[in-house]
């Protein structure tokens, strides 16, 4: 019943607890029970960390895992292209089977990386039974995850309304609530992913947001606040009716302008960017760096892997150093025309004093922040007694990781997946010494590869 992580650096992310050099941490069931230098624990089952990081598992506040199969293949792609080719054409010959597998390896890939909680925006759900399928995938996996029911987007039928006019289906919301994801307290939680004010309108952003409230549900809509969104004043009109708060998550956002934003972060909605997705096809500034300017907490995700790598190592590799390239621009744009700063002899000369964001911010937006945005703070994202037992401990002795010395930035700079040695959610161990515990994952594999496989060529034939 109780484990001990034993000799650990320790990055807890609690303010409280801060960095031990050297500590244990003890759980009992699926709870973090203590966590301090010499934890007495006769009895329990000792995990060594010696040497190693031990850290809160890392969550991910925005992943379309039900893409799995297709990896890869979008990277060249426009933002238009991803809509033309992955929504139109290859997402309607996803079958509830294709969703199942491709959102069970997507979650299992993420544990292996050390992701522990998992946003599912799940979008590719045409029926009812392709929603099961991705449930069940999710639940099979093991991961702690906020199930985010989606709608697709398809192109109207003669006499059809277009989507943007269609609220979202309260029937399936009820379903679920009132079925397998009534319990806010399980392993797996369910939010409204709704269409929002740039691909709704006001009536049908009314009755989305009403709906998730009448079911205590996070809602997020994806946003970006551009010339074409269907409601021009955005949340500036949703704010002054009320309906946007805490429990509201906006993803993107990167042409939000500054009065709108101010507004999201002011009413406390939780803003999740996702650099490597937005800036391989926008020129505009992730949201990281400005909703911490506005005091809010920053958010950061993938996003779909048909585009870019889905791990969160990665994710956070990707918005620290884009962050700190517009960062690093509004230093030089502020500084007096035709006047730099006092320049040191033989260096390079740069203006730069201060590197924002640090190391430590990124991995708090990757925890505890990501964390906050699926209101799961008071359960995950630090190592806290009292809160569920999901944590990492993550090994500094492969040849990739000897020699870091400074733990924040070893992880965000050196570890891979094969650096974690152990991963335990609830207190399960579900990954130790390096090695992945579900079963059966040859077959998985297999099963992945043969659904992208038909999925591309049954497009390709047309």
């Amino acid at each position: 019943m109780r484990k001990l992580i034993r000799s650990g650096t320790i990055l807890s992310m609690d303010d409280r607890i801060g960095v031990l050099p050297r500590g244990d941490v003890l759980l009992e069931r699926d709870r973090i029970l203590a966590i301090g230098p010499s934890l007495e624990a006769n009895g329990a089952e000792v995990i060594d960390a010696a040497g190693c990081i031990v850290l809160p598992g890392l969550v991910n506040a925005h992943l379309h895992s039900w893409q799995t199969a297709l990896r890869g293949i979008g990277g060249d792609w426009s933002s238009a292209d991803y809509f033309r080719i992955l929504h139109a054409q290859l997402g309607p010959r996803f079958t509830p089977e294709d969703l199942r597998i491709g959102t069970l390896v997507g979650a299992l890939a993420q544990i292996d990386a050390g992701t522990t909680t998992l946003f599912d925006w799940c979008h590719g759900n045409a029926t009812p039974e392709h929603t099961d399928a991705a449930l069940e995938g999710l639940l099979e996996s093991g991961i702690r995850a906020v199930f985010g029911h989606g709608t697709v987007k398809p192109a109207p039928r003669p006499g059809e309304p277009h989507f943007s006019e269609v609220p979202h289906p309260a029937a399936e919301i009820r379903r679920l609530r009132t079925g397998p994801l009534a319990s806010d307290e399980a392993r797996v939680t369910l939010a409204a992913c709704i269409l929002g004010p740039d691909y709704s309108t006001l009536e049908v952003c009314r009755a989305d947001f009403a709906l998730a409230r009448e079911y205590g549900l996070l809602s997020s809509a994806h946003v970006w606040g551009n010339d074409n969104r269907l409601q021009p004043d955005g949340y500036k009109a949703l704010a002054a009716e009320g309906l946007i708060g805490p429990d509201h998550n906006l993803v993107h956002g990167t042409y939000l302008r500054d009065d709108e934003l101010r507004v999201i972060v002011d009413s406390g909605v939780s803003v999740t960017a996702t650099a490597a997705a937005e800036l391989r096809g926008n020129a505009r500034e992730p949201l990281s760096g400005r909703v911490a300017a506005l005091g809010g907490a920053p958010s950061i995700a993938p996003d779909t892997e048909v585009l870019n790598g889905g791990g969160m190592l990665d994710c956070m590799r990707f918005a620290l150093q884009a962050q700190r390239i517009f960062s690093n621009q509004r230093t030089v744009a502020a500084l007096p025309a035709g006047r730099g700063a006092p320049m040191e002899r033989a260096t390079s000369g740069s203006p730069i004093r201060e590197v924002t964001p640090r190391h430590a911010d990124v991995l708090r937006w990757a925890t505890l922040n990501n964390a906050r945005a699926l209101r799961l703070d008071h359960r995950i994202g630090s190592l806290t007694p009292g809160k569920q037992a999901d944590l990492l401990v993550v090994g500094r002795d492969s040849l990739n990781m000897i020699g870091a010395r400074e733990p924040e930035q070893a992880l965000l700079h050196f570890a891979q997946a094969a650096d974690i040695r152990t991963v335990l959610i609830g207190g399960r161990v579900v990954k130790r010494e390096g090695r992945l515990l579900h079963p059966g994952l040859a077959a998985l594999k297999a099963r992945l590869l043969a659904s992208g496989d038909r999925l591309l060529a049954e497009t390709a034939a047309g």
